[in-house]
């Protein structure tokens, strides 16, 4: 004979799955209109790490330039004109580049362009602009 409880349970067990739907339904609908929020969110966390690398690879650029003894800050004799210690003239204008200054080619000299390219920066930057790269312009620039 059936146990009578089970008469009981069963249909219940059953018409509370049927009123309340499958239980996986749910979440994909919040987790759907919340997608364009973690697009967002995912879309930041990229463009940081896009950050960090650039960072990073200006930073392996530079200590691979001070190592291998590649262009130098000196230049050419021109050694006064960037006056903070392992920074190269090819470091300057990759700077100037992405600050949307003009140095011309990133060649590792300090030509004329390079040279006006930083006179500019620091006139937008409220500094002396007399050309040399010293610790506060950099500070600005990098």
């Amino acid at each position: 004979m059936p146990n009578p409880a089970l008469k009981f349970f069963v249909p219940v067990l059953v018409g509370t799955v049927l009123v309340s739907g499958c239980a996986t339904t749910r979440p994909r609908k919040a987790a759907q209109a919340d997608l364009p929020t973690q697009v967002e969110t995912l879309q930041a966390e990229v463009r940081a790490k896009d950050q960090q690398i650039q960072d990073l690879q200006y930073q392996l650029d530079s200590q691979q330039q001070s190592l291998s003894g590649g262009s130098s800050s000196l230049s050419g004799g021109r050694s006064k004109l960037i006056r903070v210690s392992g920074v190269s003239v090819t470091d300057v204008q990759k700077a100037l580049t992405r600050a949307g200054f003009d140095p011309g080619p990133v060649d590792g000299r300090m030509g004329k362009k390079t040279k006006s390219a930083i006179k500019q920066f620091q006139k937008r930057n409220n500094l002396k602009a007399d050309g040399v790269v010293g610790e506060r312009t950099w500070s600005l620039l990098r």
